[in-house]
């Protein structure tokens, strides 16, 4: 009896519960649901070294701002523990071979806020990089501004610009932005975005820019020799499923790799170019958005636009990419937009398809349709290979630009598609 009335109580909150989920308005998205954990596998951030030079300990907005003017070259800003909630954005300019980080090494205890999300405050900035040299900013979260969380002015040509451990969460524009001006031979040189998360809980409401959709976590311009890597990406969207991309990269940029990021529930993936024009585009200038870089090793599930798209890119490396599309915009896993050419696509593994729109590419080993059963959990966006993969694994081609996968475990002999190599596994990799 009172196991009967125990199974009724908990039928009836289940039920109720579900209810209540499917009561959203129709056609909208919902808020993003909590997160899964990320996979035991995927990397964490080796501990930066201690300071050596000037440290300025801070633990109050005030003294913040106050060390930004004092910092010299070589000096390390360590935050306390704490929230800061800034009433402006810091800038950041002529400074050489500084750090700012928590001093605890955790981003999870030294948050840097805005005004918040709904604030519809412009110009609600947390952190601005501009005429700078060897900036690094380090284990801190960057939470709740309507705008941008960092802005790496490449119009001001900033060199060796590192974000190393840092939480993006709930930005209302860009969690990172990178800028460009007219000057055609300026650009953001030598940077990374590296064992970073970024996440929104939040959905753009209708009278943002573009009915809501103007929002992505990284869309940088002009940029030279950087790196995305070992990254997670989590539910950046738009209010219509037309958000920009995880990260997004154009305008006059050249020799960027991305690569073993984590990618779930982001309207794009990643994207190299806009079929559309940009205010910094210059009258006569061949519009070739990005060149010579690589896509890598990288997990991409879910979202209802497009894993990976190419746009006015030239020379483009898209190798050994684990993708994961749902029904919706089911052919859009890689695709080739206008402009692109000379590139190179290969050993991609693609639960979708790979179409083309306008764009050249060269199409080599990739394997692409129903994938049911290759990957141990698809929804949670881990698509490590099962052994059921037959198809996929040691179905590569051997490329020198990919030797090890998305876990940095080395590849040998023949490869496997996509970003998992199979074998050798350990309870954590599940």
């Amino acid at each position: 009896m009172i196991i009967t009335l125990l199974s009724f109580i908990l039928n009836f909150f289940l039920i109720s519960n579900a209810k209540v989920q499917s009561m959203e308005a129709p056609g909208l998205p919902s808020a993003a649901p909590v997160s899964r954990p990320v996979p035991l596998w995927f990397p964490k951030a080796p501990p930066l070294a201690p300071p050596q030079a000037e440290v300025i300990r801070v633990a109050t907005v005030d003294e913040l701002f106050l060390a930004i003017e004092h910092i010299g070259s070589g000096g390390t800003i360590l935050l306390s523990e704490g929230h800061y909630k800034l009433p402006r954005a810091i800038i950041l300019q002529k400074k050489n071979n500084i750090t700012i980080r928590s001093a605890a090494g955790d981003p999870a205890k030294v948050t840097l806020s805005g005004k918040g999300w709904d604030s519809e405050v412009k110009g609600d900035d947390i952190l601005h990089i501009g005429r700078c040299q060897g900036v690094t900013i380090a284990d801190l979260t960057f939470a709740d501004c309507r705008s941008y969380g960092i802005k790496v002015e490449a119009e001001n040509a900033p060199k060796d610009i590192c974000i190393y451990n840092c939480r993006f969460r709930n930005i209302g524009v860009r969690a990172i932005k990178g800028s460009a001006g007219k000057d055609t031979n300026v650009r953001a040189v030598k940077g990374s975005v590296s064992y970073c998360h970024f996440e929104n809980t939040k959905i753009p409401p209708a009278h943002w820019l573009f009915g809501g959709d103007y929002i992505a976590a990284i869309d940088m311009m002009a940029l030279e020799d950087w790196t995305f890597s070992d990254n997670v990406f989590r539910n950046i969207k738009g209010r219509n499923g037309g958000g920009r991309a995880a990260i997004f990269i154009w305008v006059r940029s050249r020799r960027v790799v991305v690569e073993r990021n984590f990618i779930i529930n982001c309207d794009r993936g990643v994207a190299f170019g806009n079929p559309g024009q940009s205010t910094a585009n210059v009258a006569g200038e061949r519009l070739v958005y990005i060149r010579d870089s690589v896509i890598r090793n990288n997990f991409i599930t879910g979202g209802p636009d497009c894993g990976i798209e190419l746009w006015y890119a030239e020379h483009v490396k898209v190798y050994n990419n684990s993708i994961w599309r749902p029904e919706r915009n089911w052919s859009r896993g890689i695709r080739i937009g206008t402009g692109t050419s000379r590139t190179d696509i290969v050993n991609n593994l693609v639960h979708g398809e790979i179409r083309f729109d306008g764009g050249e590419a060269q199409l080599r080993q990739n394997l692409a349709g129903r994938l049911d059963g290759y990957f141990v959990d698809p929804t949670s966006g881990n698509l490590a290979l099962n052994q059921s993969a037959t198809e996929a694994i040691d179905q590569g081609i051997s490329l020198p630009d990919v030797t090890e996968d998305i876990r940095r475990r080395p590849r040998s002999g023949r490869p496997d598609l996509g970003a998992w190599e199979f074998g050798n596994e350990s309870k954590t990799d599940r």
